[in-house]
């Protein structure tokens, strides 16, 4: 049965320095390893520079074994090219991840990024959280995956920002995007180069509003709300 990718898939590190750490997969190729030029940097020494990859195929994602070793797990087994299923454990070195298809997926009880496991036993709140997204937008290929908005992340050229954009119109830190105390969001520009724009205007700091569409160099998201 084809899984649905439509709410994004994503990673949760589950053994390692990294213990927690959820990683969305909202690239058609994220690449996995020890350099800080990949896109999940992990401070293993035991795994390679250049470990892995997860590609995004027709049927799925798939996890390819980029250092030819054969020391990329899947649920315990050796792969060199693996179509990934829901809950699948991926090991690289000393670092141990679940893959999840989409958000609808995660057990309630695991740690998130928005902390909802806090509210495990409580009664149920009569105004649900709102979840932040932001939507990548390709001329070629409309709306892809989402990236769930952290209470605050940064985006920028840095591989040390949350949201990497490898563009040279972006500045190292560009912006910030921010919850706010009553829920809302908002996105700083941190006096970058070449400006942050919400539906085509620049702004130093703006309250996002869902189906805002946000600019930074050439790459666009379109800003969504939804019940958690």
């Amino acid at each position: 049965m084809k899984q649905d990718y439509s709410s994004g898939a994503y990673l949760v590190i589950q053994k390692g320095s990294l213990l927690g750490k959820r990683v969305e997969l909202w690239k058609e190729c994220t690449t996995i390893g020890r350099s800080r030029d990949c896109d999940i940097f992990l401070e293993d020494i035991a795994v390679h520079r250049k470990q892995a990859s997860i590609l995004l195929s027709p049927g799925g994602y798939v996890l390819r074994d980029d250092h030819g070793s054969g020391d990329s797990f899947v649920n315990g087994r050796s792969i060199k090219e693996q179509l990934l299923n829901n809950g699948d454990q991926l090991l690289f070195g000393n670092t141990q991840l679940t893959f999840y298809a989409s958000e609808g997926t995660r057990p309630f009880q695991l740690p998130s990024s928005r902390g909802r496991e806090l509210h495990v036993g409580k009664a149920p709140d009569p105004h649900p959280t709102m979840i932040a997204r932001l939507f990548p937008l390709s001329s070629q290929s409309g709306l892809i995956q989402g990236i769930e908005v952290l209470p605050e992340m940064t985006i920028g050229r840095s591989r040390e920002c949350d949201i990497f954009l490898e563009d040279l119109a972006v500045s190292r830190l560009h912006a910030t995007i921010r919850e706010l105390p009553a829920g809302d969001y908002e996105i700083v520009d941190n006096r970058s180069a070449t400006g942050t724009f919400v539906n085509g205007r620049a702004v130093a700091r703006c309250q996002l509003s869902n189906g805002d569409q946000l600019q930074i160099g050439v790459s666009r998201f379109v800003f969504r709300l939804s019940p958690s």
